[in-house]
């Protein structure tokens, strides 16, 4: 009687459809390997710059187009994750970088699920309670910290992001926003960084600003820039410009000129 089992002697299918997944994970080790050393050359061929080796724009810009190009079934998600954890073993490698999550409020594990996944399984990250602790941290320890904050525009995150027109913040930057892979809505958190951001193509950048005669959005017009108002506490306002500002960008200047006072840019981010 036949149950079901390969004849006598015969390969079991099943063991052959493991014995070539065996091999691909291999080859696969074998690729990930040379990748890192490669990735080691590339770092020692360069003069290292000061503070952490983060570059969000290029990073943002390599996770797009290897989106692109991924065959089915491969979905654009496990391509996010794979690569994130390639690009931090590679920070690992060249910098430790410690990780602070402040103002999760509710659940506070989202937050550290957010940090976890873009930073890498094996970074150190701890929680301050509070937003502003972890942007002091960030801003105590510009080489090797950054801060992870819920979005500042967010409902019911608390007024935390006002603290940024502090002196002592005016070095972090907002270099991201998380999770990477999203359209349309905001991002539920951010991190800021010592670090400088660079254009990745559908940017968006932060704005801070005093507005204490409500003029932002006459201002915004008036020098040609495409933005909202998202948040504001008086007289501090905060704007969502929909394209890449660098912090010596000319529009900032024109903005000022046109009613709003100390304006500055709080940083930028690109989605997936």
């Amino acid at each position: 009687m036949n149950d079901g089992a390969p004849p006598s002697g015969a390969d079991d299918p099943l063991d052959a459809i493991r014995r070539e997944i065996e091999g691909i994970d291999a080859t696969l080790m074998s690729l990930i390997a040379e990748r890192l050393k490669l990735a080691d050359n590339l770092s020692q061929a360069k003069i290292p710059p000061p503070g952490l080796p983060i570059q969000p724009g290029r990073e943002v810009t390599l996770l797009r187009a290897l989106i692109a190009k991924a065959p089915a079934p491969l979905e654009r998600e496990t391509v996010v994750e794979i690569w994130r954890a390639l690009i931090a073993a590679g920070w690992r490698r060249n910098k430790l970088i410690d990780v602070v999550v402040g103002g999760a409020r509710g659940d506070p594990t989202r937050l550290f699920d957010l940090a976890r996944r873009h930073f890498g399984a094996r970074t150190r990250i701890s929680h301050v309670g509070e937003a502003q602790e972890a942007l002091v941290r960030a801003a105590d320890a510009p080489d090797r910290c950054v801060a992870v904050t819920p979005w500042p525009a967010a409902p019911g995150v608390g007024s935390w992001w006002p603290a940024l027109t502090e002196r002592r913040f005016h070095d972090l930057h907002l270099i991201a926003g998380l999770p990477l892979l999203g359209e349309g809505a905001d991002p539920e958190a951010c991190v800021f960084a010592s670090a400088a951001n660079q254009a990745a193509g559908g940017d968006v950048s932060l704005l801070l600003a005093f507005d204490q005669h409500h003029r932002a959005q006459r201002a915004l017009n008036e020098v040609g820039v495409k933005g909202r108002e998202v948040a504001r506490s008086e007289p501090r306002v905060l704007l969502r410009i929909e394209d890449f500002l660098g912090v010596d960008d000319p529009r900032v200047a024109a903005l000022t000129g046109a009613g709003l006072e100390g304006a500055r840019v709080l940083g930028s981010y690109a989605r997936v």
